[in-house]
């Protein structure tokens, strides 16, 4: 399964247990983050479900694991 999410004006893929690299979040290092702009979600099994724009109801939860520059 995997997602693409908006999140700083970029889209990124998202998959579960995945790190990836995203603009500064207001987010303390260790606090977990939903990101709500979910634009598509590809299931292991199945079609893709594609937003219009976004698709409704869907999550990605994250963990702040380090914040940089």
């Amino acid at each position: 399964m995997y997602a693409i999410v908006r999140t700083g004006g970029r889209q990124y893929r998202a998959e579960p247990g995945m790190s990836i690299d995203v603009e500064r979040l207001p987010q303390e290092e260790g606090e977990a983050i939903d990101l709500t702009d979910v634009l598509l979600v590809v299931p292991d099994s199945g079609d893709p479900v594609i937003g219009q724009p976004l698709v409704e109801g869907a999550v990605v939860k994250a963990t702040v694991v380090k914040q940089g520059r």
